[in-house]
C-alpha cells in the first residue's frame, strides 16, 4: 500500500517542557489509525502539529513524499481536514454557512464561487444527512447533529487525510453509534484516510487497522489494533486492570476496566 503520512522522531516542548518525544509511525492511502492513552498523553497535540496548529519541536512529517512543514496552510487545508473537540465560538453561523466556509482552502479574498464548491458541499451534505437543519444556527443543534455538520465542513475540504479529536466524547449512546458508524462509510465507502483520537478502546480495536497508544507524551504501544487487547499492555498503558469477553452480536473481543472488589 502506498505511504500517504510518515512521522519521524516527532517531539513537542513548552517552555522546555517535552510533551512528546520521538514518535513514530506509518500511515498508509485508505487506513484507519486509532490514537488512544490516558488523559495529558499528547494526542490532542499531536493531531493539532499535523494540522500546523502547533510548530514541531524536532522530527519530520511527510505527507505524499513532501516535507509537511514546507506546505502554505491553503495547501495543507486541501490534504488534511481536522474536526476538533470543541465547538464553541459557532453560534453565530448557520449549518449552511459553516459548511461553506470549509471551502476556504481553494479561494482567495475575491475569487467567485465555482460549480466545484457547490457539488462539493452537496457531497458533504448528503454523506453526513445535514438536509434537515441547513437553516439553523449552530448553537441550537443537538451534540450529535453538531458533529454531523463539522465532519460535513471537513469533508467539503476535498482531503485525502481527515484528523478528528475525540468526535464522540460528548455524545449519548445513539448519537456514538451514528458517528462511528459515519466514520466507517468514510474510511470504508469513500476511501478517505483516517486518524481519530479516542478513548473508546474496543472501538478503536474493532474498527480501525492500526493503534497507536501514546503515554505522558511518548509511545507506548503501536500495532495492529485487535491485538492491543491483551491485559499486559492495557495495564501498562492506563495502570489498571482489564477483563475481556465477546461481543454478544459480532463475536469480538472487548475489554471491561476490572473493578477493584
Amino acid at each position: 500500500m502506498t505511504t500517504l503520512l510518515e512521522v519521524k522522531n516527532l517531539g513537542f516542548s513548552i517552555n522546555n517542557n517535552p510533551l512528546l518525544s520521538d514518535i513514530n509511525f506509518q500511515l498508509s492511502a485508505g487506513e484507519h489509525l486509532c490514537i488512544l492513552g490516558p488523559n495529558g498523553a499528547g494526542k490532542s497535540s499531536l493531531l493539532k502539529i499535523l494540522m500546523g496548529i502547533l510548530p514541531a519541536s524536532t522530527g519530520q512529517i511527510t505527507l505524499n513524499q513532501s516535507d509537511l512543514s514546507l506546505l502554505p496552510q491553503k495547501l495543507r487545508a486541501q490534504q488534511l481536514s481536522y474536526v476538533p473537540q470543541s465547538h464553541k465560538g459557532l453560534q453565530f453561523f448557520s449549518v449552511e454557512e459553516f459548511i461553506k466556509m470549509a471551502r476556504y482552502a481553494y479561494h482567495s479574498a475575491l475569487s467567485d464561487w465555482q460549480p466545484e464548491d457547490k457539488q462539493a458541499v452537496e457531497r458533504a451534505i448528503s454523506i453526513t444527512h445535514t438536509e434537515d437543519f441547513l437553516h439553523r444556527k449552530m448553537d441550537t443543534l443537538s451534540g450529535g447533529e453538531a458533529q454531523r455538520v463539522m465532519i460535513a465542513a471537513a469533508l467539503c475540504q476535498q482531503t485525502p487525510l481527515l484528523l478528528l479529536d475525540e468526535p464522540t466524547s460528548f455524545l449519548d449512546p445513539r448519537h456514538q453509534v451514528e458517528v462511528h458508524q459515519l466514520i466507517s462509510d468514510l474510511n470504508q465507502k469513500h476511501n478517505i484516510t483516517i486518524i481519530e483520537v479516542s478513548h473508546d478502546l474496543n472501538h478503536a480495536a474493532q474498527h480501525s487497522q492500526h493503534i497507536l497508544a501514546l503515554k505522558n507524551g511518548k509511545t507506548q504501544w503501536y500495532g495492529n489494533s485487535p491485538d492491543l487487547l491483551n491485559n499486559t499492555h492495557l495495564q501498562a498503558l492506563y495502570d489498571q486492570d482489564f477483563v475481556f469477553t465477546t461481543h454478544p452480536q459480532t463475536g469480538a473481543k472487548i475489554a471491561l476496566a476490572s473493578e477493584q472488589l
